[in-house]
């Protein structure tokens, strides 16, 4: 039995040049090290970040890839048509609104990062089963997967775009908790439909023995990624070294903020990792994102 799940997305190294990381690690002011991941737009031409670079990329096929499960896509793309990624594109675009698009953004974020810089791969295509398109997504963001060791890790994401940080980290640590609280709801979906390039009657089998919340101790087994893409106008600066310097020293107060509502949502810091990327406006991002999508309803 193969020991590694495959991950959905084919071009990381260029998702990695749109969305950067910043090589800074952080301890709480206790010295415990907290997990978190902290991801930028690279700035372009007259010192400004552009956000047409990661339109590009979602179009390209983070889109498609967020919204359908990979036997959806497979199916499509083994048609051997021109066309396409295209087609698939303007199926995926039809599962999306104007009213969710701020939340379904995020949740893209999210899976890609996961899928990417975690190399944790999608389990649930939850979007490719809404039937109108201004429906929310039910239970966690993301739920991912991964083999660690002889253990086996579920990933219950959650997303948050929200102007300021803070209030972004109250509302995402209280669905971390519930979203935790209900893993059953996740397990029944994927009994159903769990589903990852490279999945397997035998690794099939052995994840859903792993994850059933009815005979097996779930602790050590649920982690709990959270993105938040925040509202931050002062992030463009001179070169990327004092962009990084000043992101850090950002974050260092962000960061300990978050872990401290973690810990009062009585979550171990252990099971969370903080995904963080900084916008010059989140709403001028979303409508961007809606105007560079085609999205119409």
């Amino acid at each position: 039995m193969s020991s590694s799940l495959q991950v959905q997305l084919q071009n990381p190294n260029k998702i990695k040049d749109v969305l950067k990381k910043a090589p800074i690690s952080f301890k709480l002011n206790d010295g415990r090290r907290v997990e978190t991941l902290l991801i930028y737009l690279p700035s372009v031409e007259d010192k400004k970040t552009s956000h047409d670079a990661l339109f590009e990329c979602i179009k390209e096929g983070v889109l498609q890839n967020f919204v359908f499960s990979y036997k959806e896509m497979q199916k499509k793309l083994g048609r051997a048509s021109d066309t396409a990624m295209v087609d698939l594109f303007d199926k995926a675009i039809k599962k999306l609104s104007k009213h969710t698009a701020k939340g379904e953004l995020g949740e893209l974020i999210l899976f890609t990062l996961l899928d990417v810089y975690i190399q944790a791969p999608k389990l649930l295509s939850k979007i490719s089963m809404k039937t109108n398109p201004r429906m929310p997504v039910f239970g966690a963001d993301a739920v991912h997967g991964q083999f660690l060791g002889d253990g086996f890790r579920v990933y219950l994401g959650e997303s948050k775009l929200h102007k300021n940080f803070k209030s972004a980290a109250a509302d995402a640590t209280s669905s971390i908790a519930n979203a935790k609280g209900k893993f059953e709801d996740e397990f029944l979906l994927l009994d159903s439909y769990l589903d990852f390039p490279n999945l397997t009657d035998e690794l099939e089998e052995t994840i859903l023995t792993y994850l059933n919340p009815y005979g097996a101790d779930l602790e050590d087994k649920i982690h709990s990624p959270c993105f938040i893409g925040f509202t931050q106008p002062d992030i463009i600066f001179e070169n990327e070294a004092s962009f990084l310097k000043h992101y850090q020293e950002l974050a260092c107060q962000y960061v300990g903020d978050f872990f401290s509502k973690v810990e009062k949502q009585k979550l171990e810091i252990e099971e969370v990792t903080l995904l963080m990327l900084p916008f010059g406006c989140v709403d001028k991002l979303v409508d961007e994102f809606i105007l560079y999508m085609g999205i119409t309803k």
